[in-house]
């Protein structure tokens, strides 16, 4: 597993060929958008005009949410252990309590992204075990995340996880068949065993 800390150094994760997993900081915000941008959105055709747009608009949210500080959210990020300057994927986790009388407290996982270089080497579930571990050392057991209804495989990848459909939410758009639905996902984490 992954050790989740403040500093900024990167900390290797189970093994020596796995990346190394560290909290992501405001210089590495070019890279970061380079891969949401790319892992997210199509840039041929038409869209080719309106993809700075997007990804200035992906960058500037990545950069509020990081100059924020906000003790319960993380911005991590996976850095292969040969190519130190490049970062082979990404993932935030922020902690969500729809309401302060509620009890439902739960980490959302969202923006998971790996580069297209380094994807199949095990970096995306590298990153959500990172967030399993980012859960626990905030107290919180269960995990939450958003996926489209046909994105096979990236639901492939949660079952395997350990995740399972707790919902299905429709739109306007899904009604009338422009947009899959999205799936929320969870996975309750063990709490630790209470001391005798």
């Amino acid at each position: 597993m992954v050790q989740i800390d403040s500093d900024s150094s990167p900390l290797p994760t189970m093994a020596a060929a796995q990346p190394l997993i560290r909290s992501a900081q405001l210089q590495d915000i070019e890279r970061l958008t380079d891969v949401l941008t790319n892992s997210f959105y199509d840039c041929s055709g038409w869209r080719y005009w309106v993809y700075p747009f997007i990804r200035f608009g992906i960058q500037e949210d990545l950069k509020q949410r990081l100059k924020a500080q906000s003790p319960r959210y993380a911005c991590l990020m996976a850095v292969p252990p040969t190519e130190r300057p490049a970062i082979a994927g990404t993932v935030e986790a922020s902690l969500r309590q729809p309401w302060p009388w509620q009890g439902d407290r739960h980490v959302y996982v969202s923006n998971l992204a790996v580069a297209e270089g380094f994807r199949r080497q095990g970096i995306a579930t590298a990153l959500l075990q990172s967030c399993e571990q980012l859960a626990r050392q905030w107290h919180i057991y269960e995990l939450r995340l958003h996926v489209m209804e046909d994105n096979v495989a990236a639901q492939a990848l949660y079952r395997k996880a350990g995740f399972k459909v707790c919902q299905t939410e429709d739109t306007p758009a899904s009604w009338i068949g422009l947009q899959a639905r999205r799936l929320l996902l969870h996975k309750p984490l063990t709490p630790p065993a209470p001391w005798p």
